[in-house]
Formats: structure tokens, sequence, C-alpha cells
């Protein structure tokens, strides 16, 4: 009877050890590793992903968020880059021979084959801008048009541009790169881009990045007063937010209605042919930076089946983006880059995502590198996590079974293995 009562314990240890393995997922911004790195990690060349693709799987991962951004751009956008610039040049250079060389389809394929999952990853909060925008002059170091495309929806419809508060066009100010959801025209384009991929290649799901080049507003309400914004509220609640006072926390939930309306359109589709929505956010119940405190309504999504998974720390990190911009954005409710407003993401994983996502079947899943960023100065450089702090939370990571699984490193995972 005691060995019985042993053979039991044994088992359910063993069921319980399963049933907490984590997943390893690997996200591959394609046109940011084919420069500064060498050989198969360059993925510059059909030969060179399949390789990778191998290695990705003998070091333990099990599923892959590949990027399209690039080849986005390549079809929708103009491009106007500097063929003085080397790094730009190169750029241009590999994603036209990639595309025609059919890299991605290979991409798709070779990770199928070696039994690996496959999202494509895009993102939709980066429309680009116009070349001789110059966003930021700090004096001596004017900020470079790094950015070399205007996708040609926004160039031919700026008006889908968020916009701020003001009543007369020569007054207006718009944020580059970010559209308004609540035109249903974006949302429309929008869906169109991400069929352009996701009908043509077997990916398993899409995972929407909430990332973008965008510059970053003076105050975070600054933007967000489009047409059928203000028509709504005044619909809803009887003033007219351009000039009169109103409640910021409706408005701000209003546009985050409509970001959910979208999301609801993109799942409806991507149901007829059986591939799942993923998408990243930060933590938290606003969007952030470089956005502003439009409401992430994660919740809803995880609640009503919009969501298969949801990713947490996926931020822009705008000290990266900017690190010699001297003043911040002010006005953020809350900000994972800094920790504003957040609780610990542990306690926030335990209390609120884990139980809700556990509750309705989504899978949820964390970018330890994006939490407890540190800074050594309040307004330059780029600040970084510290590997002995990210470390530390992959630990206690591990010990969550509400937690499915998290990224992994791109370097080291695509080393030989042993």
């Amino acid at each position: 009877m005691r060995a019985f009562f042993l053979f039991l314990t044994t088992l359910c240890f063993l069921g319980l050890a399963e049933a907490e393995e984590k997943e390893k997922f690997l996200a591959v911004s394609w046109g940011d590793v084919i420069h500064g790195r060498e050989g198969v990690a360059q993925l510059e060349t059909p030969e060179k992903v399949r390789e990778a693709v191998r290695r990705w799987k003998a070091n333990g991962v099990d599923k892959v968020l590949f990027r399209v951004d690039d080849f986005r751009t390549l079809l929708f956008a103009d491009l106007h880059v500097d063929t003085k610039d080397p790094y730009l040049a190169a750029w241009q250079k590999h994603t036209k021979k990639a595309w025609e060389d059919g890299l991605l389809g290979t991409a798709v394929d070779a990770l199928k084959k070696e039994g690996l999952e496959v999202f494509m990853w895009i993102t939709i909060t980066d429309e680009g801008r116009p070349p001789d925008v110059v966003l930021f002059d700090f004096g001596s170091v004017p900020e470079k048009t790094f950015w070399p495309w205007h996708l040609r929806f926004t160039k031919e419809n700026p008006e889908y541009l968020v916009h701020d508060r003001s009543l007369t066009n020569n007054q207006r100010k718009y944020q580059w790169h970010v559209m308004e959801y609540a035109y249903p025209e974006v949302r429309n384009y929008q869906l169109k881009v991400i069929r352009t991929f996701s009908d043509e290649y077997p990916f398993d799901g899409v995972f929407l990045s909430i990332r973008s080049h965008a510059p970053p507003p003076d105050h975070a309400d600054q933007y967000g007063f489009n047409e059928p914004i203000a028509k709504e509220y005044k619909r809803r609640y009887g003033q007219d937010i351009l000039r009169e006072d109103f409640d910021l926390e409706k408005w701000r939930e209003l546009r985050g209605e409509y970001f959910t309306l979208f999301l609801r359109e993109l799942k409806a589709h991507l149901k007829t042919s059986g591939q799942k929505l993923s998408i990243g956010v930060q933590q938290g119940e606003h969007m952030g930076p470089p956005f502003g405190n439009m409401r992430i309504q994660w919740r809803r999504w995880v609640s009503e089946g919009i969501l298969d998974e949801l990713v947490l720390g996926h931020i822009t990190r705008v000290r990266s983006r900017y690190p010699d911009r001297t003043q911040r954005t002010w006005g953020y409710i809350q900000n994972q880059e800094t920790g504003l407003g957040l609780p610990p993401i542990e306690e926030a994983v335990r209390k609120e995502y884990g139980p809700l996502c556990k509750r309705h079947g989504v899978k949820l899943y964390v970018e330890p590198g994006n939490f407890y960023r540190h800074h050594e100065h309040p307004a330059v450089g780029r600040g970084g996590a510290p590997a002995e702090v990210t470390q530390r939370l992959i630990s206690e990571f591990e010990t969550m079974p509400e937690i499915a699984g998290w990224s992994a490193n791109y370097t080291k995972v695509t080393e030989k293995p042993e």
C-alpha cells in the first residue's frame, strides 16, 4: 500500500511538472537582425533562415513571431531612403531581394516543418512620416530622418492621423505614424494590410504589435480629438470636447472602444481560417508612451473571446527611440518604462491578468526584459533592465502557473547548439 501511494504521488508530481512547463517564444524583428549580425543570425537569405529555424528548435523555442513590417513597408509605403546612409541603403537592398526571393514563405514553411508555431508580427501604430519632417532639434545634433517610409494611405488621407484639440486645419497638429481607429476607413485599411500576409501564408496566428517610431506627444492627452470621436462623445454625453470641459476618462474609454471594435472585426475574419489573434501591450489600463492615455480594454478582449493570447510588456521603449530628448512627455497615468502608476508585474499577474486569462482560456505571455528598467538620468539616455533583475523576474515567472511562457533571447537561441 505504501508503495502504491508513493507511485500515485510520483505521478501527480510529474503531471504537475508537465502542466507547468513554460513555453519559449521568439520575436524575430527581421528588419533589425539583418544589420549588425554575422552568419546565420543575419537571416538575409533563405538558406540562413532554414538553418536558423533548425537552431531555434534545437534550443527550445516553441513559437516564433516573425515580423512582416519591412515587407508591409515595401508594398504599401513610399520609400525615401538616403542612399548615402549605409544602414538604410543595405536595408532597402536586403528587403527588396528577400521579398523577390520569397524569404517570408521560406520562413513560414521551415517553421511549420519543424513543428513550431508561427505568428505574423505586424505593427498597427506605425505609418511613417514625410521625409522632410524633422521632429526634434537638439541644437548641435538635429534629429535625423531615420525612418524612411510614409504609408501611402496616410499620405493621401492625413485626416486619419490622430490630431490635437485645435479647431482649424491650419492650427492642427498631428501625431505622425499613429491613426485613429474610430474611422471605419482606417479599420478596413488595416484589415486589408493584415490579410495581404495572413491570407497568403499559413500562419498559425496574427500578433499585433502596439509599438511605434512615433514622436511622443507634449502631453499624454494631446491627441485623439478627431471628428468621429468628437461626434460620438457629444451624442453620448452632450458635450463638445473641442470647446467645452469634459470627462477625460470617458473620452479615453471611448477611444479604446473603437480600437476594440477593430480587434473584434479582425478576429471575425481570422476565425474563418482558424487563425489565432495575439496582441502585445504595456502593463496597465492605458496605452502609455508614445501614444497617450487611451484605455487598453484588455479585460474585454479576454472576457469576450476576442484574444487567444496576450503578451504583457511589449513596449516601444521611447527612451531608446529618442535618447537625447531633454524634455519628456508629462501627464501619463501609467508608463511601464518608468513604472509610473503600476503595481509590480508579479502582483499584477497573480491578482489581475492571471485569473481572468485562465478563466477564459487565454494564454498569457510576458517579455521580462521590458520591466524594471533603470535610467541614470531623468530625461536623457537609453536606460535598460539590469540582467540580474531580468533573471530574477524569470525565476519568479517559472513558479507562476498563470504564465504560459516568455520571450527568448534572439542571440542565444540562434547560436549553434552543442
